[in-house]
C-alpha cells in the first residue's frame, strides 16, 4: 500500500471516529431543567391569581383541581384550553413565544370570578 493510500485511508478513519464522538458527546449533555408551575384550581378562583412564565422556553405546568366542581385552565389567546376533573391533577408542558398578558378563565366559572392573569415574559 502506498503512503497516499495509507494516509487516506488513516483520516478517513479518524474523521469518522471524530464524528461518532462528538456525537455521543452531544447525547450525554445535561438538558437544561424545564421550570414547573404548579396552580391550584379551587372553586371559583386560582392560586396562584397571577403567573409568571417565560417568554419560548417550554415549562411544565401542573394543575390540580382541589375543589368538587370541573374546572379550566383557559387562556384563549394563546391556545392553552385544558380540562380539570375534581380531585385531579394534570401535567402539561407549554411554551408560549409572544409575551404580554393575558386572561387566564375557567371556562365554567370565570362568572363566579375565576379569573386570573398569564404574564409571558
Amino acid at each position: 500500500m502506498s503512503a497516499i493510500k495509507w494516509l487516506t485511508s488513516l483520516s478517513v478513519i479518524l474523521a469518522l471516529f471524530v464524528v461518532g464522538s462528538i456525537g455521543v458527546f452531544a447525547e450525554t449533555q445535561p438538558l437544561e431543567p424545564m421550570t414547573k408551575i404548579e396552580v391550584q384550581m379551587n372553586d371559583d378562583y386560582f392560586n396562584p391569581k397571577e403567573i409568571m412564565i417565560p417568554q419560548g422556553k417550554p415549562f411544565v405546568l401542573v394543575l390540580k383541581n382541589n375543589g368538587v366542581k370541573e374546572h379550566t385552565f383557559t387562556v384563549e389567546k394563546l391556545g392553552i384550553d385544558y380540562e380539570v376533573k375534581p380531585k385531579q391533577i394534570k401535567i402539561v408542558t407549554v411554551g408560549p413565544k409572544t409575551p404580554g398578558t393575558y386572561e387566564l378563565i375557567c371556562r365554567y366559572h370565570s362568572k363566579e370570578g375565576m379569573t386570573g392573569q398569564v404574564i409571558v415574559k
